[in-house]
């Protein structure tokens, strides 16, 4: 649900007293004035702090997170006096230091919904405030739009990387090396300006100021790129002047790294500084290779249109960010990408001996891409083994079961079983029938509990199955169920059919005989060690152990 009403904002830095902002206080009377946005409010005059609130929606969520595409520059979040969330540190004066540009996914208490929400920033940056989206959603959801989000960015990358390594081979391979190192530093500049703003990189390392600075440098190196390409392919009066931009954007570049990693310059400071040197020489780079257009070949027509293209989409680019437009997400991937291909083609062109090594290059890399998206897709929840879910699954689920049994006065059950003996089995029979017996006790699971029970491998031979809703008496009964059918199962391997295995089960049933949800597993644990010492292939409830 996105919030788009019903923002305030109020100049300033709040007191604190005993930690608790006074301004989040139901009784505190100062002035907020209304906003559309949650960014940049009038009358600025070089404050650096500002407070914005809204409430959070109604709604009925089993874990939700509000998700902020991004903020300048730090921020805490407070709901009911408490701080929920926090993005860089702030010192005595309300101040901090720049901490990068990531997404934000916010956990919302429980019972937060319809209370108001309060978001104290500072920036010395040109804006101040959230930036772009700003919504309420489930954490599953939120998460799925971030890889779905990274995928263009993905693909676009690692196709860029795939173009860097080829034009690197052919540097070393061919005469015209100039035009391959032109082509590579060109798509090491895409790929690092792409990949860096693909959200799911956080998701693999969550190190927001790195990326930044990944995205930074591949940024700040694209229009020394772009002139250095087209150095290479016009042979003209203007060759000068490709030559002088190059070499002035890659001094630029090498100097913005050594101010910001030295600690003179933040790297937020640069970017604008940077955008505008950008839009200028964009401009100066394309007006007089237009004027070569009338007498260009195919080849350099193509490479014209292409940049013409990207151009737009960079301008484009500069203006959402510096809010000059509307806010949204412009495709410069793909523009970049259309001025890697357009140069490439001419590459190849001239180079049709390499044609073979570039093909498959590409099909190895297009297959590592691919397979790479696949594994943020599936953020592997399951147990490749016995196709149930896996502990960390359970530990995650678990959690969220227990609030929301407690919440809503709702039972819930838990059953901890392993198969007996199973070392045994494995050392007589092997480790495949081993794991055929863990997939029979699994696919019997599925057929002797419902669909809303959640069934874990929990490690090794041992599983186990939240019941929500269910009773201690419902989960005995399922439980003796599904010990039954184990038993009468039988484990097939080549032909031939082995000894039955036998589980052990411990049950805990909240509130009936457990005080404490949070103590489902310890309880259930000692009831499966009290089956076992009592003989094995058995149920014990936990109220039989107390």
């Amino acid at each position: 649900m996105v919030l788009d009403k019903g923002w305030e904002y109020r100049w300033g830095d709040s007191p604190m007293v005993e930690g608790v902002p006074e301004w989040t206080r139901p009784e505190d009377k100062g002035q907020w004035r209304a906003i559309d946005f949650p960014s940049n409010p009038p009358g600025r005059e070089g404050r650096e702090n500002v407070w914005y609130r809204t409430t959070l929606p109604e709604g009925n969520w089993r874990d939700p997170v509000l998700y902020i595409f991004s903020i300048d520059l730090i921020a805490e979040v407070y709901v009911d006096g408490k701080r929920i969330y926090h993005y860089g540190e702030f010192d005595a004066e309300g101040k901090g230091a720049f901490a990068g540009w990531p997404w934000h996914m916010i956990t919302l208490p429980a019972h937060s919904a319809g209370k108001p929400i309060y978001f104290r920033v500072f920036s010395n940056y040109l804006d101040i405030g959230l930036w772009g989206e700003v919504k309420v959603m489930e954490r599953m959801s939120l998460l799925e739009q971030i890889i779905g989000d990274s995928i263009e960015g993905l693909i676009v990358g690692g196709f860029s990387i795939l173009i860097a390594l080829l034009a690197l081979v052919f540097a070393l391979m061919q005469t015209g090396w100039r035009t391959f190192v032109a082509v590579a530093l060109y798509s090491v500049a895409t790929a690092g300006m792409v990949i860096s703003k693909s959200p799911a990189n956080l998701l693999l390392l969550y190190k927001p100021l790195f990326w930044d600075y990944v995205g930074a440098v591949g940024y700040f190196l694209m229009p020394a790129a772009m002139a250095l390409l087209l150095e290479q392919w016009f042979n003209s009066p203007v060759k000068r002047l490709y030559n002088w931009v190059w070499k002035f954007h890659l001094l630029f570049t090498a100097g913005a790294l050594v101010l910001c990693l030295g600690g003179w310059a933040e790297l937020s400071h640069i970017y604008p500084v940077f955008d505008a040197v950008f839009a200028l020489t964009l401009v100066m780079l394309f007006v007089p290779t237009l004027g070569l257009f009338a007498s260009a070949s195919y080849d350099q027509r193509a490479i014209i249109l292409a940049y013409a293209v990207l151009s737009i989409l960079l301008l484009l680019d500069m203006g959402v960010a510096h809010g000059v437009l509307p806010w949204g997400q412009v495709p410069v991937a793909w523009g970049a990408l259309l001025f890697s291909l357009s140069v490439v083609v001419i590459a190849l062109r001239f180079f049709a001996r390499s044609q073979r090594m570039l093909q498959e290059m590409n099909i190895l890399l297009e297959q590592q891409v691919q397979e790479r998206t696949e594994e943020l897709k599936k953020l592997s929840y399951e147990d490749p083994l016995t196709g149930l879910k896996n502990r960390r699954y359970f530990d995650e689920v678990m959690a969220r079961e227990v609030a929301l049994a407690a919440r809503q006065r709702r039972p819930l059950s838990l059953l901890i079983c392993d198969i007996d003996k199973f070392k045994d089995f494995n050392d007589t029979y092997g480790h495949t029938a081993g794991d055929e017996a863990l997939r029979r006790v699994a696919c019997k699971m599925r057929e002797s509990f419902r669909q809303t029970d959640i069934a874990c491998r929990y490690g090794g031979e041992e599983f186990v199955i939240i019941m929500p809703d269910a009773s201690s008496e419902d989960a005995l009964k399922r439980a003796e169920e599904l010990r039954r059918a184990v038993s009468m199962d039988s484990v097939v391997i080549d032909g031939q059919t082995l000894e039955p295995v036998t589980l052990s089960a411990g049950i805990a049933s909240w509130p009936e005989n457990v005080s404490e949800a949070d103590s489902l597993l310890t309880s259930a644990d000692k009831a499966l060690y009290s089956a076992k010492r009592s003989g094995r292939d058995r149920v014990v409830s936990v109220q039989l152990v107390e």
